[in-house]
């Protein structure tokens, strides 16, 4: 997983400037001040920038981030008291803890220069107080990652110890700048039980202000995975705003631990149902959809045809993503394995809403690679004849 951002000096950073002249503080406490701001008291760091902050941010007369006169500007550095005013405007202590997510330091140019152009050294500074305040380590988190279209498997490999082959997956669709994720699923290792704890969806744009919000983008309470399950994550859906659909997206964690625990691979209690009734629906041919091209009507243009088992099951190297979502390779060797594949995408709390009958329909994957089919289709009726007989351990 490859970061496109540096902690925490990597990102634009806030200012609101009007037209101003920057001048070095008259404060000179700054020698005073230890190089390492970690564990120490906050509030000197933030009175030795004030008067540059205010100066960068205020704008003339302090028509901007102090009276908020100036096109409504967030009054973070309002009175009466400056630090106190700037710790409670949502964002900028960032909810994730790590420094780089903090608003100030991320939300970039506008009406004047980013904080990182500031004189006096000031993006420093400002990213050395936020870590006075909010010291390391940061919550854990996936750390950050590409979206696509249709299905994702985000790994939790590096989001804590012994949680490695634990991962969350979700289809996702984008659109006008709004993220619509569903079917999400956290999946625990096969040797460790996984404890959540309020997890929330941090948006990571190209450019401009990182959106932190656990109210508006996360879950509440707690949520405990036994080794080697599936599970909803919390609603199994959340939509995401202000989406930027050439940035990343990062999920942090209040709390994500492991403990050993020993799961068991799930082997299905309707084999034969599976091999006599789902394996032929997988074989039904059905016209092939490609998204990068659409016709008259703006339909996606049909490019041949194809069936479940013909994607999910083809062997190629590089594995393809439809393998990646669910592997049906050697079905016909042993069937057993690829029924336990497939078992993974049902819905055992409500059959007919299963992943593995709304996709064929058009109803799931948004960009499922194949022309919808009804509920009165072959496929659907023999894959539901084996949902129907499987039975949840």
């Amino acid at each position: 997983m490859v970061a496109w951002r540096f902690w925490p000096l990597a990102a634009s950073a806030l200012i609101t400037l009007c037209v101003f002249a920057c001048k070095k503080s008259d404060d000179d406490g700054g020698s005073n001040l230890s190089p390492n701001p970690i564990g120490q008291d906050p509030e000197p760091y933030f009175r030795n920038l004030e008067a540059d902050l205010k100066a960068s941010c205020g704008g003339t007369g302090g028509r901007c981030h102090i009276n908020g006169t100036y096109q409504n500007a967030p009054k973070f550095l309002g009175g009466p008291d400056a630090y106190a005013s700037i710790k409670k405007y949502r964002g900028i202590l960032p909810a994730t803890k790590e420094v780089g997510d903090s608003i100030i330091l991320t939300i970039g140019q506008h009406e004047g220069p980013a904080l990182k152009d500031a004189p006096n050294d000031l993006y420093r500074r400002v990213a050395d107080w936020l870590v006075a305040e909010v010291p390391p380590p940061p919550l854990p988190n996936t750390g950050s990652f590409a979206v696509t279209d249709g299905f994702n498997n985000v790994p939790l490999d590096n989001a804590g110890p012994g949680l490695t082959g634990g991962r969350i997956t979700f289809l996702a669709t984008q659109d006008n700048g709004v993220l619509s994720l569903s079917a999400l699923r956290v999946v625990a290792p096969i040797n460790a039980n996984i404890a959540i704890s309020a997890p929330f969806f941090v948006l990571l744009p190209r450019s401009g202000k990182v959106r932190a919000d656990p109210d508006v983008n996360g879950f509440k309470g707690d949520l405990t995975v036994p080794a080697g399950e599936a599970v909803d994550f919390y609603t199994g859906k959340m939509v995401l705003l202000q989406w930027d659909q050439a940035g990343q997206l990062k999920i942090a964690f209040n709390k994500l631990e492991s403990s050993p625990g020993q799961g068991v691979i799930h082997e299905c209690t309707a084999i034969d149902a599976f091999k006599n009734n789902a394996m032929p629906a997988m074989r039904e041919l059905v016209d092939r959809y490609d998204y990068d091209y659409y016709v008259d009507g703006g339909m996606p243009t049909v490019v041949g045809q194809n069936s479940c088992l013909g994607c999910h099951g083809q062997d190629t190297d590089p594995v393809d993503e439809a393998v990646k979502a669910m592997d049906l390779r050697g079905a016909d060797m042993d069937p057993g394995k690829a029924c336990a594949q497939a078992r993974f995408w049902i819905n055992f709390a409500d059959k007919p809403n299963s992943t593995i009958l709304l996709n064929p329909q058009g109803k799931g994957n948004p960009v499922h690679p194949i022309a919808p089919v009804p509920e009165t289709s072959p496929i659907i009726t023999g894959i539901k004849a084996w949902v129907d007989a499987e039975r949840e351990k």
